[in-house]
């Protein structure tokens, strides 16, 4: 189909609890490897909030309190700290 990658939020409780634990949320998926070997695969990700933003990150909603990146130009200026955030939550 063309995808580059492909990124799932429903899977088992059992798989994900595991991938989490073993860092295993990328791999890459050979779905007809028995028959199609390692020209049918693809990387995959599995999602860790489900379809939601991360803690602290949620832009996109009229109900969150998060507040927006903001750069140079404003008052406030958070986008350092935001990156740094980022980077903690992502490790």
């Amino acid at each position: 189909m063309g995808f580059d990658a492909f990124f799932i939020a429903r899977l088992d409780y059992q798989d994900k609890e595991k991938r989490l634990n073993d860092k295993t949320m990328e791999f890459v998926w050979r779905p007809m490897f028995d028959t199609l070997g390692e020209s049918a695969q693809i990387f995959t990700h599995c999602l860790y909030h489900h379809y939601s933003a991360p803690p602290g990150f949620d832009f996109d909603t009229l109900s969150s309190d998060d507040p927006f990146i903001t750069d140079q130009r404003l008052t406030t200026y958070n986008a350092p700290e935001k990156a740094e955030q980022f980077h903690e939550w992502v490790l």
